[in-house]
């Protein structure tokens, strides 16, 4: 597993978190770097892997200081991060986003989700779960418009693309719902990219969040 990604888990030590940890250990396609059990060690432990390819992290860890993630990203500008949480009805959601997380799914999510969760954001995708994503869009209509420079304008085909990569929809099921074809979406998915000087479509998405421009 020489070329797997490599992932730090933090989350408090428990017996469901060891079990999980032991299930996705043995997926070929990532392992686990470090394993983190008090928020205090985390940035210590990015800090000590610059080059870790995703932060799973509990919203506990988070809770109040989401300036942490901004400030771990400084530490590893690559590093994805994906956020558990307890609770379906989490207020800080867009917040988390908007600071840096690249996903958020709750803890009670299937294996399977998670997984699908770990691999859609290593591929530079956003990734809201399920149970979450119709929450998000109704905050999102609430959300006042943040300028960071530049104003976002896109067309409402962008919004539609942007939005089925935001509910976790592959390229060639994007091309399929819109009756075009996978190259089609990959050159609008490049054009994006290039619009907003973002390095990735994750942070494109974010920065559509922040603007409000998917309500």
């Amino acid at each position: 597993m020489e070329n797997s990604a490599k992932i730090i888990w933090a989350s408090p030590q428990s017996l469901a978190r060891d079990g999980i940890i032991a299930l996705l250990d043995q997926e070929p396609d990532f392992t686990f770097a470090e394993i983190v059990s008090k928020q205090e060690d985390m940035t210590s432990a990015v800090a000590a892997k610059p080059t870790v390819s995703l932060l799973i992290v509990d919203h506990l860890f988070l809770s109040e200081q989401h300036q942490l993630l901004t400030s771990l990203k400084e530490i590893a500008p690559l590093l994805k991060v994906l956020v558990l949480s307890g609770s379906e009805q989490n207020e800080d959601i867009l917040d988390l986003m908007k600071s840096g997380a690249d996903g958020y799914i709750i803890n009670e999510a299937s294996k399977d989700e998670l997984i699908f969760a770990i691999k859609h954001i290593l591929n530079g995708n956003t990734y809201i779960c399920t149970a979450l994503y119709l929450q998000v869009l109704e905050s999102i209509a609430a959300l006042d418009k943040e300028k960071e420079g530049i104003t976002l304008e896109f067309s409402a085909r962008e919004e539609q693309i942007l939005k089925l990569i935001l509910e976790g929809y592959s390229n060639q099921e994007i091309a399929y719902q819109l009756f075009t074809n996978k190259r089609t979406i990959l050159k609008y998915r490049e054009n994006l990219l290039h619009k907003t000087g973002a390095p990735d479509i994750g942070t494109v998405i974010r920065m559509a969040l922040q603007q409000g421009v998917l309500s």
